[in-house]
This record gives structure tokens, C-alpha cells and sequence, in this order.
């Protein structure tokens, strides 16, 4: 039997907007963690186990101004094995770390360390690293025009699991 789920069972879900933790030389400062959690996608199916930020999806919002400076650590809170089965063929991927993240804030105008190249990826609390790490916490300038920016994990070789999960993939207004 194939029973159909019903169309806007639920509200529209409306993320969090993120708040600073402190505020330093003039510039707010975040935490946000990548996390396992599970969550109802429709009120009919059992919740999904998801891989996402602050344990939420949609992740959370984070709301600044053109000009504004802010400072982000991204942390990888997520298990060390993926629940997805991993290609290993290319890139030399056998090589490197089942679960490894590094965030890009797509469209931002950002320094080459704070940009979340695919290589610059790192283990659950920084414990292994890629060879294009250079730092914890991400410098956002944000002098582009205003714009609503997203922020999604960019690592090396497996950016298309996370893509396939869409609870990766969160907004930035800047």
C-alpha cells in the first residue's frame, strides 16, 4: 500500500536567529555547533536523524548589518562515522577522515582563511586537520552589499552528502 503524506502539514518552519555570545574589539562573536540530532520532517513519518547546526533545522540565522564585523567558530561536533556511505574512490579520500567539515559562507566576501575551502576541513574538535586549516574561528568583514548569504559544509570529497540531507544549508542576512 502506498499512502500519500499530505501537502503543508506543517507550518513553515522558522529558524532561530543566532545571537553573540560577546562582543570583542567591536566585532559580535558566535559559536555554532555541527550536530547529529533527530527531527519530525512531517507529522505522519518517525523524526529523521539529521546532520546540522545547533541541533536545528532549518540551522539558525545569523542577522548583521553591511559593515559589520563578526567573528565565527564553527565546531564540529558530529560523530566520527558517516551514516551515508562514502565514495572513496577519488581524491585520495581513503586517506583522509570519514567526517570532516569546514564551513563556506557562500557569497561572502571573506579573507582566504575564512572562506571554508574544501581543504581547509577538520575533525570533531579540531583533533585532525587539512592541509588548508589555518583557523578556529572565521573572520566575516561583511563589506559585500546587502544580500541573503548561505552557509553550508564544503568539505573535500563529500560536500554532495550534505547537499543530499539538506539540513546543511542555512541563511546569513548580511
Amino acid at each position: 500500500m502506498n499512502k500519500k503524506l499530505s501537502k503543508y502539514a506543517d507550518a513553515l518552519p522558522i529558524p532561530k536567529t543566532l545571537k553573540p555570545l560577546r562582543k570583542k574589539n567591536n566585532e559580535d562573536y558566535y559559536e555554532v555547533q555541527m550536530t547529529e540530532f533527530h527531527q519530525k520532517m512531517h507529522p505522519d513519518l518517525r523524526p529523521t536523524r539529521l546532520w546540522g547546526y545547533n541541533g536545528q533545522f532549518p540551522g539558525p540565522v545569523i542577522d548583521v548589518n553591511r559593515g559589520e564585523s563578526i567573528r565565527v567558530k564553527w565546531e564540529n561536533k558530529l560523530p566520527d562515522k558517516h551514516f551515508l556511505p562514502i565514495d572513496k574512490s577519488f581524491y585520495n579520500l581513503s586517506e583522509l577522515p570519514e567526517v570532516r567539515t569546514v564551513t563556506h559562507l557562500h557569497g561572502s566576501e571573506t579573507r582566504p582563511e575564512s572562506d571554508g575551502y574544501p581543504e581547509a576541513w577538520y575533525t570533531r574538535n579540531f583533533k585532525e586537520t587539512g592541509p588548508g586549516f589555518k583557523t578556529e574561528v572565521y573572520h566575516y568583514p561583511n563589506h559585500q552589499r546587502g544580500a541573503t548569504l548561505w552557509y553550508h559544509d564544503h568539505a573535500m570529497g563529500i560536500t554532495r552528502l550534505k547537499r543530499l540531507c539538506r539540513s546543511c544549508r542555512h541563511v546569513y542576512y548580511s
